[in-house]
């Protein structure tokens, strides 16, 4: 069916990607986002006022604005990248951040914290090195099939990989093998953390009405393993279309 909005759905699956993540849109996802922007900012340059916060051990009246989706296999916290005080952040971490399956553990606890605390954000990082990422692109590559419960979680993180190896094919990626592979690997970072955001949006109702109706905003962010900075990519470009599904 190629008409209203599958049709733009159609249009860029198909096309060669290219940022154009929209910005957020509502004040108080702005002035979230800016903080976390500002926290990691601290983190990166290892401000003298990083980690320290007023009464760090009161967090039982904190409500988290903010649910974070990440990787499990990153080491480090969170909390510690975006210099977040005690009790702002949910967090989530799974392999290769990714939600899961609808009716599935994941998915449900993530249901769960939105109808719970209403945040403004729901924020879903990536990080550079992920080793789920490259597996998966090995997959893209014709490696042998790993056992069932990898295949479980690869085969959520594998459509991002082939879109990265296939616009890359085209011409897009970087001149060099290096180059090329870095590329290659960081869109497919990228576009994996857009894709646990559309799933969340075309799967579950509770998240869709929250993003409708009560000014959640789910985006999209890649951390640099080696820096340590976040590169934010906002929300989904096809966040209006992914809204308007029944």
């Amino acid at each position: 069916k190629i008409v209203g909005s599958t049709l733009h759905v159609h249009r860029w699956r198909e096309a060669p990607y290219v940022r154009k993540a929209m910005s957020p849109s509502s004040p108080d996802a702005r002035a979230i986002i800016d903080r976390l922007q500002k926290g990691n900012t601290r983190f990166v340059e290892k401000d003298e006022m990083h980690g320290v916060h007023e009464n760090p051990s009161i967090i039982h009246d904190v409500e988290p604005d903010t649910i974070l989706v990440g990787s499990s296999n990153l080491r480090i916290s969170y909390d510690d990248v975006f210099d977040s005080k005690p009790g702002e952040m949910l967090v989530q971490r799974s392999v290769g951040n990714i939600a899961g399956h609808a009716g599935g553990a994941m998915f449900a606890s993530l249901e769960f914290a939105v109808a719970r605390f209403s945040p403004k954000v729901l924020l879903v990082v990536g990080h550079s090195g992920d080793e789920v990422v490259s597996a998966a692109l090995q997959q893209v590559k014709g490696a042998k099939l790993p056992s069932k419960s990898m295949r479980h979680v690869l085969d959520q993180v594998v459509p991002s990989c082939m879109k990265a190896v296939t616009d890359a094919s085209r011409g897009s990626a970087a001149a060099t093998t290096g180059g090329r592979q870095l590329q290659v690997e960081y869109t497919a970072t990228e576009l994996n953390a857009l894709y646990t955001i559309k799933q969340l949006l075309i799967h579950s109702p509770i998240i869709r009405d929250a993003a409708k109706n009560r000014g959640l905003e789910l985006h999209a962010a890649v951390l640099d393993s080696t820096t340590g900075k976040v590169d934010f990519v906002g929300q989904h470009p096809l966040v209006a279309e992914l809204l308007a599904r029944d």
